[in-house]
């Protein structure tokens, strides 16, 4: 019985985004492996989302009335990208009826570190960070919002930074790493009715 389930899960075909940052990356996958990925680094989200999956269907030979479930990341990260791909997102399902796998964007970077003990920051506007601390490759402690002067630079830091700071190693968020965990989490973080799905925000933006 677990062979089949896993087997079954294998056999999906999932459409996964990833607009957390400033790179909008859309992918589909079949199999747990990568058909076809668009990806592109510019924030034009909203002017580049609906072409990307566009393109994709046109390049294979699936529809995507096919799609078992679409895969988004749902942050932290920048407000204007988690908007503009969850909003997209649930068009989608909606309109086809097909359910969401929402994945944390910090989880999708952590598929990515070698590392037992580390950080994962992400930028999230000015000189402020999305911050999770990890041990022995479990999270350990709260998710924090907390300016660059409050990061223990000492510590083995990872993840995404749009300002280039020199001391993140930097791990790009892409579709692959949100079909990783679609893939090994569908069946607990599947969510049919796509009310319940949300964006995760963390902290208000705060324009100045």
């Amino acid at each position: 019985m677990i062979v089949k389930g896993i087997l079954n899960i294998m056999s999906k075909l999932i459409l996964c985004i990833e607009t957390t940052t400033n790179i909008c990356s859309v992918g589909l996958f079949k199999d747990s492996k990568s058909l076809v990925i668009k990806e592109n680094y510019d924030k034009s989200h909203s002017s580049v989302l609906a072409l990307f999956v566009e393109q994709i269907f046109k390049e294979t030979k699936f529809s995507i009335h096919e799609i078992d479930a679409i895969a988004i990341s749902v942050g932290p990260g920048s407000y204007t990208g988690l908007r503009i791909g969850m909003s997209f997102v649930k068009g989608i399902a909606y309109s086809l009826n097909k359910p969401i796998i929402p994945i944390d964007t910090i989880d999708s970077l952590n598929t990515k570190i070698p590392e037992l003990n580390y950080l994962i920051a992400i930028h999230a506007y000015s000189d402020n960070y999305y911050l999770q601390e990890f041990k022995d490759k479990v999270k350990y402690g709260e998710l924090k919002f907390i300016s660059i002067d409050q990061i223990d630079k000492n510590k083995n830091l990872y993840g995404y930074d749009t300002k280039k700071e020199k001391f993140i190693e930097i791990i790009k968020p892409s579709a692959k790493n949100i079909a990783k965990l679609a893939f090994e989490n569908y069946h607990k973080c599947i969510v049919k009715d796509i009310k319940l799905v949300k964006p995760n925000y963390i902290n208000p933006i705060k324009f100045k």
